[in-house]
């Protein structure tokens, strides 16, 4: 009998009240529904927009927040190599805006001089690489799936190849690159020259040229003098408005203290390969060496791998990037060459030669095309952030596609590379269901069907160990399963579990409402034990067998601590083992899409078995 009456519900106050219920129920799923939608738009995002609360990622429609993102991870995630590179003071991504405006004749001339120079890959950072350790980009997966399919995806022929150490592919991809630093040199592994190798092949838009202007202004000048520009004008009696007017000149400069920071700032700071010496320098150079080992020339043939009949013979060294005894000594004359035989080269400077030569060294010519107000030549910057301004507008889908992909993208990378946690998992849920269908219907049965006297007993028994939580069992279960050796088994995994009391009090129930009548008529027919719970009481329990098995795999594939416990072994670490090392080392983002994953085979499950489920729940309560 319902509680309000037909006729009672056509009252006002009683369509107010079913109203306010309504509308508190919608209230509460508002409360659930909430934060999942945040979840899920927290798992598409980086840096730039990870405290951003939107339940739809503002990248997809937004494309100021897209570009942030682009130039993000462009740069490596690095605010100061954006700043040195595009001589900026943004403190962080998420507060830099686009060009107000692109001029046109500065990108055209730019892409004209790129297309036109042959660039070595030491020129450049290669973008979209790393982004601390936390986050695997797009060339970084690349570069990795390209060394996977030199060694056809076997980790120990690239270990083998490589000369590596890696225990899995997912620690594979990417390189640090700190190109205009001193102390950055390559050592000459097979891993660096495919890195280069692949680095030299990627579209031209990935490319980050490194400004020594900005090195030179922000972390050098800016470091002594401070970084407004008063005091640098007072000692150097000069007049500039601000740093962004200084460049790094070719060669040293005439004025006494401004040429006492270019040599500090070349001699000791400034990546050998940006730095020359003019051939006319050689005697030096010779001089040098024959000091520096004491007249004896087969010490340095024997370093250097060399059979040079005298000093004068020796060559300046052609590559100045990778790490060697010839680099050292190098680096040593570097330090003492007088400054007038040091020249520079860089990106910069070579764009400004390109300028000069096209425009025939004429500086208004060059202003009226670039409407700008350059006081030189040798002044002129890289309009790079322009460049990276047209290039994300015309790859912009790809980009957008990139971010919608790329935290599911090293999720998948993560279960499928790392370990056998797919496999393991699969095992455990598969063994855990197939014991719980088992063990638990065969003590239900003969507790229903044989009325044992202490059945009661047996009951009040299974239902005391659900009063102990499972963190209680753990220790002792842990013991028992080390004495009998069974650590980093399945065993260990599925047979403390196996038995489940509230499952056997459960399924003695449904066997209970049953009719004895149809166990009766079985027998008279000559039907045997098994028959009879088999064709009988397992074919009518399907309901409660389909809850069982769920509660089986979900707590099979939901297992965590005990697993972890039992399975130190890495090999044997279920799914949720690997996902918890994954959010240990991982970036919110990934989190966020390592929890949705885990979830879609659950969802998936209750999604197929929901009818069976709902039956299980309505039908023991209608009987």
């Amino acid at each position: 009998m319902p509680l309000i009456s037909p006729v009672g519900r056509k009252a006002l106050s009683v369509r107010l009240l079913t109203g306010s219920i309504y509308a508190i129920l919608i209230a509460g799923a508002g409360t659930m529904v909430y934060p999942f939608l945040l979840m899920v738009s927290g798992s598409f995002k980086t840096d730039v927009d990870k405290n951003d609360f939107d339940v739809f990622p503002a990248f997809v429609h937004d494309d100021t927040v897209l570009y942030r993102k682009h130039i993000e991870c462009k740069y490596n995630n690095s605010i100061t190599g954006y700043n040195t590179t595009n001589r900026a003071k943004a403190y962080e991504f998420r507060t830099i805006e686009a060009p107000e405006r692109v001029h046109s004749k500065r990108v055209a001339d730019w892409n004209e001089f790129t297309r036109g120079w042959r660039v070595p890959p030491g020129m450049y950072v290669l973008g979209y690489t790393r982004h601390g350790d936390r986050m695997r980009l797009w060339k970084h997966r690349e570069f990795r799936a390209l060394l996977m399919e030199r060694t056809g995806g076997d980790i120990d022929e690239y270990n083998r190849r490589f000369d590596a150490q890696a225990e899995s592919w997912v620690v594979i991809g990417t390189m640090t690159e700190w190109l205009t630093e001193r102390r950055y040199q390559l050592i000459g592994t097979r891993l660096e020259d495919a890195f280069y190798e692949f680095k030299a092949a990627q579209p031209a838009w990935f490319r980050v040229y490194p400004s020594l202007d900005g090195k030179y202004v922000q972390e050098y000048l800016e470091a002594v003098y401070g970084r407004e520009i008063d005091e640098y004008n007072r000692k150097h009696a000069t007049d500039w408005a601000s740093y962004r007017e200084l460049a790094l000149p070719r060669t040293a400069p005439a004025q006494t203290l401004t040429r006492q920071d270019w040599e500090k700032f070349v001699r000791e700071e400034l990546n050998l390969q940006f730095i020359r010496v003019k051939p006319e320098a050689r005697p030096l150079f010779a001089k040098f060496l024959e000091k520096r080992y004491a007249g004896k020339l087969d010490v340095l043939n024997r370093r250097h791998g060399t059979t040079y009949a005298s000093f004068d013979e020796v060559p300046y060294p052609d590559e100045t990037l990778h790490a060697s005894d010839r680099l050292v000594d190098w680096a040593e004359f570097v330090k003492t060459v007088p400054a007038e035989h040091i020249v520079l080269t860089s990106p910069e400077l070579e764009w400004r030669d390109f300028l000069r030569e096209k425009y025939a060294g004429d500086l208004a010519a060059l202003n009226r095309a670039h409407e700008a107000e350059y006081r030189s030549i040798d002044c002129v910057p890289m309009p790079l952030r322009e460049v990276d301004y047209v290039d994300f507008l015309r790859h912009k889908s790809a980009v957008r596609r990139e971010f919608a992909t790329c935290n599911y993208k090293q999720v998948f990378d993560y279960i499928v590379l790392h370990g056998r946690s797919l496999w393991n998992t699969t095992v455990y849920c598969l063994l855990a269901i197939t014991l719980a269908l088992t063990v638990n219907p065969l003590a239900a049965y003969a507790l229903s069907r044989f009325k044992l006297p202490s059945t009661y007993k047996i009951l009040l028994f299974c239902m005391a160990t659900m009063a102990f939580p499972a963190a209680v069992t753990m220790i002792p279960n842990f013991l028992l399963l080390k004495q009998l050796g069974l650590l980093n088994t399945y065993a260990a995994l599925v047979l403390p579990g196996m038995a489940n009391g509230f499952s056997i009090f459960l399924l003695k129930g449904f066997f209970d409402s049953l009719p004895r009548e149809l166990y009766e008529c079985a027998q008279l027919d000559g039907a045997g034990e098994w028959t009879m719970f088999w064709q009988f009481s397992m074919m009518l329990s399907k309901p409660i067998l389909a809850v069982l098995a769920l509660n089986a795999f979900t707590g099979a594939y939901g297992n965590f601590m005990f697993a972890f416990i039992l399975c130190p072994d890495q090999k044997m670490w279920t799914l949720m083992v690997f996902l918890y090392q994954l959010q240990i080392n991982g970036h919110q983002a990934i989190t966020f899409a390592a929890l949705l994953i885990a979830a879609i085979p659950t969802f998936v499950v209750f999604v197929f078995c929901q009818n069976i489920i709902i039956r299980g729940i309505v039908v023991p309560v209608e009987k």
